[in-house]
C-alpha cells in the first residue's frame, strides 16, 4: 500500500441496496489497516522494535547475513515480523560503496487457499500471506516499506559490517543509538572514576579541587541518568559532551604525572574544542561521538598504568 494513503483515509459508507464488490471489501480492509499504520507511525515511530540483530559471516568464499528473530516497523507504519532466525546468502555488489540491509514487508497470494470463482471453472487464491524478506540496497536509497537492519561496506569484493552508525529504532523517543552509545558513556565514567580514585592514593589529589569535585559530581549524575532504559539519543549525546567538558577542566590543571596521562590531556583538549552546540543536529553529534569513542582506549591505558603505579607514587608531588 502507498504510505501516502495514511494521511487520506476513506472508508466504506454502506446503505440499503448497495451491491458490494471485491473492491469494496479491499477498501474496507485498507481503511482499518491504514488507520492502524498511521497510529503506529505517529505514536511509536519507525525502525527496529526488538531483536533483528545482524551478524555478517564469511563462509568460505561466500558472505552470509545471520538475522535474529524480531519485530520492526516500516516508515509506512507496517509491522514486519521475523518469527525465527534466518541465514541469508549475500551477493557481493559489483560497485564498491556503502549498502543497507533492509527487511521488507512482502505480500503474496497464498497458494494453499485456492477457491472456485462463482459461475466459472476458474480458481483463485482466497487469502494473502504476509512475510519478511531481506534485501541489500545502496545506502542512499530510501525504502518506506522496509526496516533498516545494518550498514555494510563493500570494497574490493569484501563485505564489512559498519557497527559505528546505528539504524533507527521504534519508540516514543528517538533512541536509535542507545545500544551503541550508552556502553561507551558508561565505560568513560568507569575509567575516569578509577583514575580519580587512584590519583587520590597519591599526594597529588589529597585535597579536593573545584575541578575534581565538579567532574566527580557530573559522573555520579550521569550514572543515575543512564540507569533507565530508553535514554534518547539527544540525552546521550549531550551527556557525553558535558562529561568531556568536566573532564577537560579536571585533567588540564593536573601537574605533570605519567607520560600517558600528559598525552591524554592533549586528546581531551581537542575533543572538548569540537563539542557541538546544543542546537546542532543529531547527525553532527554522532560524528563528534566518534571522537569521544576514541578517548576510551588511551583512558584505559592511563587507568591500567595508575592501577600498578599509584601505590609507588604515594608520596608524589
Amino acid at each position: 500500500m502507498d504510505h501516502k494513503e495514511l494521511f487520506h483515509l476513506s472508508r466504506l459508507r454502506p446503505f440499503e441496496g448497495l451491491a458490494l464488490t471485491a473492491r469494496d471489501l479491499l477498501d474496507e480492509q485498507g481503511y482499518h489497516r491504514n488507520n492502524l499504520h498511521r497510529h503506529v507511525v505517529h505514536m511509536h515511530g519507525h525502525g527496529i522494535v526488538q531483536g533483528l540483530q545482524v551478524e555478517i559471516e564469511q563462509r568460505k568464499d561466500k558472505y552470509v547475513a545471520v538475522i535474529q528473530a524480531g519485530y520492526g516497523v516500516t516508515r509506512a507504519g507496517q509491522g514486519v515480523y521475523l518469527a525465527e532466525p534466518m541465514a541469508v546468502p549475500l551477493e557481493i555488489p559489483r560497485q564498491d560503496g556503502e549498502y543497507m540491509l533492509w527487511l521488507f514487508h512482502v505480500e503474496a497470494p497464498d497458494d494453499q487457499s485456492s477457491r472456485p470463482v462463482f459461475d466459472t471453472n476458474e480458481k483463485k487464491e482466497g487469502r494473502t500471506k504476509e512475510f519478511a524478506a531481506p534485501r541489500l540496497h545502496p545506502v542512499e536509497e530510501d525504502h518506506p516499506d522496509a526496516v533498516a537492519l545494518t550498514r555494510i561496506n563493500v570494497r574490493f569484493s569484501r563485505m564489512v559490517q559498519v557497527t559505528g552508525i546505528p539504524v533507527p529504532r521504534a519508540g516514543r523517543q528517538s533512541r536509535a543509538a542507545e545500544s551503541y552509545l550508552k556502553p561507551k558513556v558508561v565505560e568513560f565514567i568507569r575509567l575516569n572514576k578509577n583514575i580519580i580514585n587512584n590519583l587520590f592514593r597519591t599526594t597529588m589529589l589529597q585535597e579536593l579541587s573545584l575541578g575534581t569535585l565538579g567532574f566527580y559530581s557530573s559522573m555520579l549524575s550521569a550514572e543515575f541518568l543512564l540507569i533507565e532504559e530508553g535514554t534518547s539519543d539527544r540525552v546521550l549525546y549531550r551527556t557525553a559532551g558535558a562529561l568531556v567538558g568536566y573532564s577537560h577542566d579536571f585533567y588540564n590543571p593536573l601537574p605533570p604525572t605519567t607520560e600517558r596521562l600528559d598525552r591524554f590531556k592533549e586528546f581531551i583538549r581537542r575533543v572538548h574544542a569540537e563539542v557541538p552546540g546544543p542546537e546542532q543536529s543529531d547527525e553532527i553529534w554522532l560524528r563528534w561521538f566518534e571522537k569521544f569513542d576514541r578517548l576510551l582506549q588511551p583512558l584505559a591505558k592511563v587507568n591500567e598504568e595508575l592501577e600498578t603505579t599509584a601505590d609507588t607514587r604515594r608520596g608524589a608531588v
